[in-house]
């Protein structure tokens, strides 16, 4: 019997071994919606292989209340998934190797999706389903009771890697940088591993403004400078913006759809009449919308001369966008001579304002 026993055990872990060794780096995604459902969803991830990864976008069109996709993964990863009609609505899902995520819901409002598929993914979805009502408002201003929703399930969850996954996704960094690294620094050490901070690629997706510590504790960073970037552009197919040879640089992220693109495209015109010399500064508005159509479309109802006409289809995954510190759509970069960031937000009128203070000051010391 005891042979038997053995026998049983080895053959049982060798199958077990065989099936894992048999499961494709992948995962499927399915979207399940009443049957008058119809939507566009971007779907970004960074996938690994071996070595390394990179960042994939996917649209799911969802008709019918259907779509499905299938993902490449080896590791654990995060997949963001947008509303391609909004693009400021998104949530965050957490998935593995062999998942089958299925996404559920009776309304356009994501954070009242349930997601099933995994334990953490499922635990994340009751959370934002609870919270809804506050998590689903505006991140403009970052309110209070969006902090504290965040607040508590974190202090609540301070041994949880779900504590890391809802702070790296659902917190402001850039409204609240003190307020982050207060709470990032109270969730224990061993939550933090760097594997799962690999979850959202790269280091640089923390954030801009902070180092990643041994311990998994954040300090603030150094700035760095931003010597140039490279665009698809509309007049010469790829341009190298090389900010060192300009007194000042004005980057202006949009959408085709953005209602107050009108009024933006009409500040940098007065702005392209109060610096007219093209050679002392750079002013380009960069489309993050994937097709190109949509991109050279919005471009003909705003004809402005002497600014660059670029377009980045990777949308707010794309590496450049985080770097400059684009965290959604509309959004303002404007970097001094140095490559140093003056103003990187929303607020067009903050942006004019610091690009003028940055000519003016050049155009001084001359």
């Amino acid at each position: 019997m005891k042979y038997l026993a053995k026998t049983f055990s080895f053959t049982f872990l060798f199958i077990i071994l065989l099936l894992s060794g048999c499961m494709k780096n992948e995962l499927t995604i399915r979207f399940d919606f009443p049957k008058n459902f119809v939507g566009n969803y971007i779907v970004d991830y960074y996938a690994w292989n071996s070595e390394r990864g990179t960042w994939i976008e996917a649209v799911a069109p969802v008709q019918n209340g259907a779509a499905s996709l299938t993902c490449a993964a080896s590791r654990p990863t995060l997949i963001y998934i947008r509303d391609a009609s909004s693009p400021n609505a998104s949530i965050a899902i957490y998935a593995e190797r062999g998942d089958e995520i299925v996404i559920a819901g009776d309304n356009p409002d994501m954070y009242t999706w349930t997601v099933t598929g995994n334990k953490v993914s499922e635990r994340w979805s009751a959370w934002r389903r609870q919270n809804a009502a506050v998590l689903g408002a505006s991140f403009e201003g970052f309110p209070d009771k969006r902090k504290k929703v965040i607040s508590d399930f974190v202090k609540a969850n301070k041994d949880d890697k779900l504590a890391v996954l809802v702070m790296l996704t659902e917190w402001n960094r850039r409204e609240d940088a003190d307020g982050y690294l207060r709470l990032w620094n109270m969730i224990d050490k061993d939550a933090k591993s760097a594997r799962l901070l690999e979850l959202c690629g790269p280091t640089d997706m923390l954030g801009v403004q902070f180092l990643v510590e041994a311990d998994g504790s954040l300090s603030p960073a150094r700035e760095k400078a931003m010597k140039s970037v490279v665009f698809r552009t509309r007049g010469n197919g790829v341009d190298t913006l090389k900010f060192g040879k300009a007194s000042a640089s004005l980057l202006y992220f949009y959408e085709d759809d953005d209602t107050s693109r009108g009024e933006a495209m009409d500040s940098i015109k007065k702005l392209v009449k109060q610096y007219p010399d093209s050679l002392t500064r750079i002013m380009s508005d960069v489309c993050v919308r994937p097709d190109s159509m949509v991109w050279i479309n919005s471009l003909r109802s705003d004809t402005v001369a002497t600014i660059v006409r670029a377009w980045a289809p990777r949308g707010i995954a794309d590496p450049t966008l985080v770097a400059l510190g684009a965290s959604r759509i509309p959004w303002f970069v404007v970097l001094a001579k140095d490559g140093r960031s003056r103003y990187s937000g929303a607020e067009l009128k903050d942006a004019v304002a610091a690009f003028r203070k940055e000519m003016d000051a050049a155009s001084a010391h001359k």
